[in-house]
C-alpha cells in the first residue's frame, strides 16, 4: 500500500510525514482522534530529504494484515478466554447466581491485559517490518 505525503519535520534521523485520509481509514480516527483529515506518519529520514518534500511512503499490504490481527484478534481471543475462566471460577467456587456477571468482568479484564501486554511488547520490540518507508521524493 502506498501513500503520498508532505515532510513536516526532521529531527534525529526521524521524519514526519503528514498523510492526508484515504478512504479505508478515513471513517477510523484511530490516530489524532478525528480533529481533521490529516495524520502524522514518522519514518527514518534519508539524507536528500527537506522539509516540504512530497515523498510517497510504502506499507507492506502482509504487514498492515499482521497489525490487524495483533490489535484485534489478541484481545478478541483473550475476552473469550477471560469468559470462560470466570464461568469456570463462578462453577469451581458455586457462585452460579452471579456466573454472568464474573464472567463479563473477567473478559473485560483480561481484554485489558491483552491491551497492555500488546503496548508494552510494541514499545520492546519495534520492528520495520510495520513501518512505512520512503519510497521515492
Amino acid at each position: 500500500m502506498t501513500e503520498k505525503g508532505c515532510v513536516a519535520n526532521i529531527k534525529d534521523g526521524k521524519a514526519k510525514v503528514e498523510l492526508l485520509r484515504n478512504d479505508m481509514c478515513g471513517k477510523c480516527h484511530a490516530c489524532d482522534m478525528g480533529s481533521n483529515n490529516r495524520m502524522m506518519v514518522e519514518v527514518d529520514a534519508i539524507d536528500e530529504l527537506k522539509v516540504g518534500d512530497n515523498v510517497l511512503l510504502e506499507i507492506r499490504e502482509t504487514s498492515m494484515l499482521k497489525a490487524t490481527m495483533i490489535m484485534y484478534g489478541i484481545p478478541l481471543l483473550f475476552f473469550f478466554v477471560g469468559v470462560f475462566a470466570g464461568y469456570a471460577v463462578a462453577h469451581i467456587f458455586g457462585i452460579d447466581n452471579f456466573s454472568q456477571m464474573i464472567e463479563a468482568i473477567s473478559g473485560l479484564l483480561f481484554t485489558a491485559i491483552s491491551f497492555i501486554g500488546i503496548k508494552y511488547y510494541s514499545k520492546k520490540v519495534i520492528n520495520k517490518e510495520y513501518k512505512p518507508v520512503i519510497k521515492k521524493i
